[in-house]
């Protein structure tokens, strides 16, 4: 028998997982960012 329903511990660790992927992808987009922006640069 599955469950629909979570627990409030399964939510809480859910959204500390969010926010711990929103802190990591944030430098890295940016990072990624300016890469692509130092190749167009190189290319011009």
């Amino acid at each position: 028998m599955k469950r629909n329903w979570t627990t409030p511990e399964e939510i809480k660790r859910k959204k500390q997982l969010k926010k711990r992927l929103l802190y990591i992808s944030i430098p890295v987009v940016t990072v990624l960012a300016s890469a692509v922006v130092t190749i167009l640069a190189n290319q011009i």
